[in-house]
């Protein structure tokens, strides 16, 4: 009976030392999903900001425009406008993504009105964008698809 209870210890000792290293192996491969994850938050979060930057710098150049044209009440508020908006770019540069997920549920929940109709919108856009393609009006802005009205 001792054989058999010490081949009893040395499967269960077995089935804990492949136990141990399953363990091991799904959280290596937690980590590494999680810092893909954050990688590609992190690259999507700095393509946003440049492009608000970009945003920004075009209303400044804008705003240039408008002063040369004799709009300069105009141009001030634009340019105000654009600086603001450079701003938020920068602070959006160097936030992690998991702090401006908080940011974007704290204002959700400040301010549910507006929440909703930013998702309604953005529901929108992505639905005329994701449109398909052979829906794509080549008619030239007319509406009948070259055909002309009787």
């Amino acid at each position: 009976m001792t054989d058999s209870a010490s081949k009893e210890r040395a499967d269960s000792a077995a089935l804990q030392e492949v136990g141990a290293t399953m363990k091991h192996g799904g959280q290596q491969i937690s980590d590494e999903a999680r810092s893909a994850a954050h990688r590609m938050a992190c690259d999507q979060r700095d393509v946003l900001a440049d492009y608000v930057a970009a945003l920004a710098d075009a209303a400044g150049r804008g705003a240039e425009d408008l002063r040369a044209s004799g709009y300069g009440r105009s141009a001030d508020t634009v340019k105000r406008t654009a600086d603001e908006v450079g701003a938020f770019a920068a602070r959006l540069q160097r936030r992690e993504p998991g702090e401006l997920w908080g940011d974007v549920e704290d204002f959700a929940r400040d301010h549910p009105a507006l929440a909703f109709g930013a998702g309604f919108a953005l529901a929108f856009g992505v639905t005329r964008f994701l449109k398909n393609p052979a829906e794509t009006r080549t008619d030239g802005g007319r509406g009948d698809n070259g055909r002309g009205r009787n």
